[in-house]
């Protein structure tokens, strides 16, 4: 009797199959043998899971958070995301959830939506790299900046691509894994925790906010908003030489994290009268410089202008969804300068995402006292509920780990 091999050998004896049935038995065990020896220290290199089976190709699909408009969160399996040209894929240790996640959260689209993968606030581990990227090994620590613009226009040359008209935001930090583009990951110093990276981002809308107001040592800085924008803005004008500041909002467990973090007044809005409160803490004069970093429907900017001292700055950080209105007459007789600020660019040749991680590399920044809360990428749902209810629940940062 002879066999057939699949296309490869021609006709064998009988004696010449068994010995070629052996040799592929002992190749295989041999194999076997391999893989087990390997797959423990694959464990003690802190591989992810997908990437433990054979040669190290991912399997087929991986968790994420997919959202479909308003409350509808579904945590669902997506294609494994594979790294390009000039892309990095990164393992998320922490995604924070952002104010504007909570806008698109409290507010059901009228028409279905397709899904998309939300977190912009995000730092990881870098586990492959496409082609053309050699700055960064596989296990290095970064955190993602996620806005893209065109560097092609006049914005973009001067260094406020934040203001781009191609400007592009990116996600996909509520996701076990994601792709950044290779100019938006930025390598996190060993002093820097995940927590901290994830972080960078809220920090860098601060030094832009407190760049654009140009908060100067022996300023008096009054921040309308306890949120963590404000908490953050409070820590960088701190930095940049503040005299003294003033943090208005609510409850009082936020403005106490202020007040604990660089020592500023605690006004709860709730509980005293702001105008009068500001006016007792500057002794009648004002707020060389306030921000308001509230946004939504909240009409802060003439309470912003009331507390403002004569030719005082005025920095409008919230974004909001209604129309303000001010007193133009009251702020036109004190001179005061009303400025925007928006997102974070480059300035002095370094971007400002960068400075922010420079400044918690150097414990100029503690971003520990902000972080409330931490929830699996499972419980997601009770995460946004929890960011969502900050009277209720005391949040101020929210933290979702989806690999933890």
């Amino acid at each position: 009797m002879v066999y057939q091999a699949s296309g490869v050998y021609p006709l064998l004896s009988r004696r010449q199959a068994h010995c070629q049935v052996a040799t592929l038995r002992m190749l295989v065990s041999n194999l076997i043998l391999y893989f087990e020896q390997n797959v423990k220290k694959i464990e003690e290199a802190g591989i992810p899971p997908k990437y433990k089976c054979l040669g190290f190709l991912p399997e087929d699909s991986v968790k994420a958070a997919q959202f479909y408009g308003g409350k509808d969160i579904r945590v669902e399996t997506v294609p494994d995301p594979t790294p390009e040209e000039e892309q990095i894929l990164v393992q998320v240790e922490a995604a924070g959830i952002c104010g504007s996640d909570l806008h698109g959260y409290h507010h059901q689209p009228e028409k279905p939506q397709s899904p998309r993968i939300g977190g912009h606030e995000l730092a990881g581990l870098v586990i492959d790299t496409g082609k053309g990227v050699t700055a960064y090994e596989k296990g290095a620590r970064v955190a993602v900046e996620p806005i893209s613009p065109c560097n092609n226009c006049p914005e973009c040359y001067n260094g406020y691509y934040n203001i781009c008209g191609n400007l592009r935001h990116g996600g996909g930090g509520f996701a076990e894994f994601m792709v950044a583009r290779k100019a938006n990951v930025y390598a996190l110093p060993e002093s820097v925790s995940p927590e901290g990276g994830a972080l960078a981002e809220v920090y860098a809308v601060a030094v832009h906010a407190v760049n654009r107001a140009m908060v100067s040592p022996g300023d008096r800085v009054a921040i309308i908003g306890s949120g963590p924008v404000g908490l953050t803005i409070a820590q960088v004008a701190d930095v940049a030489g503040a005299t003294s500041i003033a943090m208005l909002g609510k409850p009082d467990g936020p403005i106490q994290i202020a007040h604990e973090a660089v020592g500023a007044v605690p006004i709860n809005v709730d509980k005293t009268d702001a105008v009068e409160a500001i006016k007792d803490w500057s002794d009648g004069r004002g707020a060389d410089v306030v921000f308001e970093a509230v946004g939504g429907t909240a009409n802060t900017l003439e309470q912003a202008t009331e507390i403002a001292a004569k030719r005082g700055r005025v920095c409008m950080v919230g974004g909001h969804r209604t129309p303000l209105t001010f007193s133009e007459r009251f702020a036109r007789s004190r001179e005061l300068t009303v400025i925007w600020s928006f997102c974070y660019g480059r300035r002095g040749g370094k971007t400002e995402f960068q400075v922010a991680i420079d400044l918690l590399a150097a414990g100029k920044l503690d971003p520990n006292p902000l972080v409330t809360h931490r929830f699996d990428l499972d419980d997601i749902n009770e995460a946004f509920a929890v960011a969502a209810g900050r009277d209720e629940h005391g949040s101020v940062k929210v933290l979702v780990t989806p690999n933890n």
